[in-house]
């Protein structure tokens, strides 16, 4: 910048000096002031300047959610309504799955025995949400020819939403309520069901 100063200040110099001597002809004149005025563009060009910037994009690809069976549960992950004892009435057995509790209505009397929700372990990506989708018709649980109908399935958490931790696991619970018909046979009664579990 200095040198670029000092050659315009030069140049100014130079044309008071060939104005002082009187040299005539405009072809000096010209080329003089062209020469001025190149220096002067260049100067300012210089002097404006350009910068940049840098910035970064990055992604991240979470893995696949899944769920399984909770073996570690008490009930070995799975529903159980345990032993009932049926009349000459219809009755229902309910599981709540916040706490395991058992409660009946109607024709039915419970037995001691074990019993508890179903329970689902899920992974995923750490700290991410997840939604928990249950049946929306309920199920036939049989035993050969004679069969009963578990259905209201509710979950817990009871938003049927959850987050998984940031071990990139989670856990959540199943109830449901068994109907059981008046005078049901006597047997040991199975069925399945599905749960659906997504990122939120």
């Amino acid at each position: 910048m200095l040198k670029l100063l000092e050659s315009l200040i030069f140049a100014s110099k130079g044309l008071m000096d060939i104005r002082h001597k009187k040299i005539e002809g405009d072809s000096v004149n010209k080329i003089i002031l062209f020469s001025a005025v190149a220096l002067m563009l260049t100067f300012q060009y210089e002097a404006k300047g350009d910068t940049t910037a840098a910035s970064s994009a990055s992604a991240t690809i979470a893995p696949a959610i899944s769920g399984t069976k909770n073996i570690l549960s008490p009930t070995g992950g799975d529903l159980i309504f345990g032993i009932i004892m049926p009349s000459t009435s219809s009755g229902t057995v309910t599981i709540t799955p916040q706490n395991d509790t058992r409660n009946y209505s109607g024709g039915v009397q419970l037995v001691s025995s074990l019993a508890g929700s179903a329970s689902f372990t899920v992974s995923g990506a750490s700290n991410a949400s997840y939604t928990v989708t249950l049946p929306g018709n309920g199920i036939t649980i049989s035993n050969g020819s004679s069969s009963m109908v578990v259905n209201s399935f509710t979950a817990f958490p009871p938003s049927g939403t959850g987050t998984i931790g940031s071990d990139g696991l989670a856990t959540f619970n199943v109830g449901g309520k068994l109907e059981v018909n008046a005078n049901q046979p006597a047997g040991n009664y199975r069925g399945t069901f599905n749960v659906t579990i997504a990122y939120q």
